[in-house]
């Protein structure tokens, strides 16, 4: 558990009492993030040197917990990894226990919150806390309180890619929008800040049909950077003419999956271009996934086509250089080269990729001038 002592100068601790617009039934730890006050500057409560957020404290200790009660069906930090040979440094994992379809299991706790069936979930263990918007200046925590509607559940994974994997899902997914929500994906770029931790990452794949009518996130922590936060880069946009709008565009070079990268410090700068163009890439049935990475201050964007031959796409940290593999045959014989191609095989072709360059550059023109 985390000691309220250590933290109390810092952060306040909500009465069990608080009113809060309630999703029946449903009681968990729930985090409300500092108030903005018109600052949409990205910075964490906790410094790195100070040792770790509060946020980031409770995460792992609630997904430790979890695992240390048998609830994963594996010890994913016991899977072997390698570096695959090559310029990129690819990575992989051996884990045959992976269940790419573990969304499925899922579905019965979504549906409770669809139906708000009263005590639906008051028992189950996967569900760490909620992390809601506050009002005051210092987050606030209250210990076992009820999700409000527009908060964002961290839901532990039973089948983690990484340590510390969780799902983020919409509190009240009967309200909000079947394919995107921009508070939603404001409120887990201020997670990844507040957390405050390099090795935290969250993924965004709009190409996951398993729980296909509402949006959700994942996350989880890499202890190195993914092959494709290494990449070299070159800036296709740079808006500097206010210190509290900068943005900068990239795109990866040298990578063999085509990736837009967007930077800035400026929070409502950042979602507000990055949805602006997920809202043109869905109008024009465009898959994509997005990595939220650096504390919440980049963006990787990857558009992608469906492979014609598997019809798939990849995930988003596949995207980024990580992939997991069934077998031992498999793992021992991935290849720089094989890997190369199926990113290849799903990457836009140049004249595509070129004319979303130019409609990202316009988009963030617009929105950030």
């Amino acid at each position: 558990m985390v000691s309220a002592t250590k933290v109390e100068d810092e952060y306040s601790f909500l009465s069990k009492s608080t009113h809060l617009d309630q999703s029946e039934g449903v009681k968990t730890h729930l985090y409300h993030l500092g108030a903005e006050h018109g600052n949409d500057d990205l910075k964490s409560t906790a410094c790195p040197e100070q040792g770790p957020s509060l946020l980031d404290t409770i995460l792992l200790s609630q997904w430790d917990n979890f695992a240390w009660k048998g609830h994963l069906d594996y010890d994913v930090t016991a899977c072997q990894l390698k570096v695959i040979e090559g310029g990129i440094n690819f990575v992989g994992q051996l884990n045959n226990k992976w269940n790419s379809f573990s969304l499925k299991e899922y579905n019965k706790i979504f549906e409770s919150f669809r139906c708000l069936k009263a005590n639906s979930m008051k028992s189950y263990e996967g569900l760490l806390l909620c992390v809601a918007q506050g009002e005051n200046d210092r987050p606030e925590v209250a210990p076992s309180a009820s999700p409000p509607k527009d908060g964002l559940l961290l839901i532990a994974n039973a089948y983690p890619i990484e340590y510390g994997h969780i799902f983020l899902f919409p509190a009240a997914i009967n309200q909000l929008s079947c394919y995107w929500d921009k508070r939603m994906f404001g409120l887990a770029a201020k997670i990844a800040s507040e957390v405050n931790n390099a090795a935290f990452r969250v993924f965004f794949d709009s190409g996951t049909h398993v729980v296909s009518d509402h949006m959700f996130f994942q996350a989880c922590y890499f202890a190195n950077p993914l092959p494709v936060e290494s990449a070299s880069t070159v800036v296709v946009y740079e808006y500097g003419g206010n210190d509290r709008s900068d943005i900068i565009v990239s795109e990866t070079v040298g990578y063999p999956l085509k990736a837009l990268v967007f930077t800035s410090n400026n929070l409502k700068a950042l979602v507000n271009v990055v949805c602006e163009i997920c809202f043109s890439l869905h109008d024009n049935t465009t898959a994509y996934s997005l990595l939220i990475s650096n504390n919440g201050t980049k963006v990787f964007l990857f558009p992608q086509v469906k492979n014609l031959v598997t019809g798939c796409s990849l995930s988003t940290w596949e995207c980024g250089g990580y992939f997991i593999y069934r077998t031992k045959f498999e793992f021992d014989n991935a290849s720089e080269t094989e890997i190369s191609k199926r990113m290849a095989s799903v990457s836009l072709q140049d004249s595509a990729f070129e004319d979303l360059k130019h409609l990202c550059c316009a988009i963030a023109h617009d929105l950030v001038k």
